[in-house]
């Protein structure tokens, strides 16, 4: 077990639920759940994306999808408008409540990481994200650029 306690994939694991649960805080502070906001995240990255290109993007189920966007949709967080005359191509926008609500999460996220990387020289954290890119690279092809 002792082999376990010394391998970067526990502490990996340990700093991900570590920064995942100060993240939380500020995600219930304003009513989203993580999934929610990263379909929030992604349409403001990319205004205007197809609700089919972020199904692929995320590789999620439609459904699971439709079920995300209609929360924020509900919420006003995002719009959903049909584009090219066809009822089944619909694009997403984030509305201005869905920037101030980014804004707002952005700043906690921003503490988060401050605290999370705390001690690390300038060069140390691009090393880290450096090797943290390479070990997702080697489990396999990234497929998205949800992470940019």
């Amino acid at each position: 077990m002792a082999g376990y306690l010394e391998s970067p994939m526990f502490w990996l694991k340990r700093a991900y639920l570590a920064t995942r649960k100060a993240l939380d805080e500020g995600l219930v502070e304003h009513h989203l759940t993580g999934s929610q906001f990263e379909v929030l995240r992604q349409v403001l990255q990319q205004d205007g994306i197809e609700q089919r290109a972020l199904q692929e993007r995320l590789q999620i189920a439609s459904a699971t999808l439709t079920g995300l966007v209609d929360g924020l949709v509900t919420r006003g967080l995002v719009r959903r408008e049909v584009t090219s005359g066809d009822a089944r191509v619909k694009a997403l926008y984030a509305t201005e409540a869905g920037h101030a609500i980014n804004e707002a999460i952005g700043q906690k996220a921003a503490l988060v990481e401050a605290q999370l990387l705390g001690g690390f020289t300038p060069a140390e954290r691009s090393l880290l994200r450096e090797w943290l890119q390479r070990m997702t690279e080697n489990l396999g092809p990234v497929t998205d650029d949800s992470c940019s």
